[in-house]
């Protein structure tokens, strides 16, 4: 029987570090866009004065939990800011990175904080900037970087209009998922976050209480899970696989961005007891693995095995609960939790990413590894309430 109180001293550490990334930036400063609220970056060494995208959703749910939505709600209005001063979520607020988003949960955030806050203004002005991100950036066909490109679904692409930039914005920077040819692909992930979108946004027309856009946006959805079953899903193999639409196939590859249709409930119920099976494929003694152990690139990707990333840990377990599968929830959620408390106790840090195979600090791959760390944290602080509230 695992309690809080085992943790303790995991969330000393995240209540003590919160202040040591949380930044305040309000004018562009050299390579920086300032940013109108304060905001929790990754770490205060590389990724310092950093606010991403996706690692915001995740931080986001952190803070709530420990009582800071003020902070939580300035940062869903820094991404509202930079949406309406460029027309793109970047990665991060860094000019370099204004031709590349990430894997957007803007309306994900923007419902958590609504939860706390009830501000029905406040969610129609971020709804406004969702709806537009949706339409105009991830789903735009017009410009040269399109990101609509096949049967109603789109995939990751960036101004450089190459295969290693779009894999950079698929926020897996690197993968062997995409097999250097990630233009090519409509991502399970992405389109599983897409459709999230539109049935989000149908929830929040509801909430304000306009049927006609929010059926619109649940018409919309529907479409969109029509085409994600009919080329994503494999029923033989009870899994979600991405698509390549230039060869007209699906990959046989197999990563945890399988699980996203659990975590934006797209699977129906005979698909998710499916992808529950599949579960043996990426666990591990310290969680969740991001791919398969096998026919991975010569050079080590930093998202592929044996790694396990925080934020992946979240997607699983939500994804799980979503369809009642609490147990297999609940111990990969130990298998985690104990994971960070062993590395804690050992070097004094919480870290990016480990090696969950090893139940160790993650192998490197772009960077050196990263000490911190702010989704990491935040991760840690869901779980723990999550189940192990007493």
């Amino acid at each position: 029987m695992y309690l809080k109180n085992d943790y303790q001293d995991c969330l000393q550490y995240i209540e003590n570090y919160w202040k040591e990334i949380t930044f305040y930036l309000p004018k562009d400063t050299g390579i920086h866009i300032g940013l109108p609220n304060p905001f929790v970056g990754p770490n205060k060494d590389i990724f310092r004065d950093d606010q991403f995208y996706w690692d915001s959703y995740f931080i986001i749910l952190g803070l709530i939990e420990s009582g800071k939505t003020s902070l939580a709600k300035g940062m869903v209005d820094n991404l509202v800011y930079l949406y309406k001063r460029f027309g793109i979520i970047p990665s991060r607020n860094r000019f370099y990175n204004l031709g590349i988003s990430q894997p957007p949960f803007l309306t994900s955030m923007a419902l958590e904080v609504f939860q706390v806050t009830k501000d029905k203004p406040w969610l129609r002005k971020v709804a406004k900037v969702a709806e537009d991100e949706l339409k105009n950036y991830w789903m735009g066909g017009k410009n040269a970087e399109k990101h609509l490109v096949s049967n109603g679904l789109s995939r990751y692409c960036d101004h450089y209009i190459t295969h290693l930039t779009s894999e950079h914005e698929s926020g897996w920077d690197m993968t062997s998922r995409f097999n250097n040819h990630c233009l090519d692909y409509l991502p399970i992930d992405l389109n599983s976050c897409l459709y999230k979108y539109e049935t989000d946004l149908a929830d929040i027309y509801r909430i304000l209480s306009d049927k006609s856009k929010a059926k619109q946006y649940l018409n919309q959805g529907g479409e969109r899970r029509k085409m994600i079953f009919n080329l994503m899903w494999n029923d033989g193999k009870g899994f979600f696989f991405d698509y390549n639409y230039r060869l007209g196939n699906q990959s046989d590859f197999y990563s945890i961005a399988g699980f996203y249709p659990l975590w934006a409930k797209v699977a129906s119920n005979s698909q998710a007891k499916k992808l529950g099976g599949n579960l043996k494929r990426f666990e591990y003694e310290g969680g969740i693995v991001n791919t398969q152990k096998n026919g991975l690139s010569k050079d080590f990707k930093q998202h592929d095995y044996p790694n396990g990333w925080p934020n992946q840990q979240l997607i699983v377990i939500k994804g799980l609960l979503n369809y009642g599968f609490k147990e297999d929830a609940k111990r990969i959620s130990r298998k985690w939790l104990e994971l960070n408390k062993k590395v804690l106790l050992k070097t004094g840090k919480f870290w990016e990413k480990y090696n969950v195979v090893e139940c160790n600090v993650a192998k490197a791959g772009r960077y050196t590894n990263q000490i911190g760390f702010g989704w990491t944290n935040a991760v840690f602080a869901k779980l723990v309430k999550e189940f192990y509230n007493a």
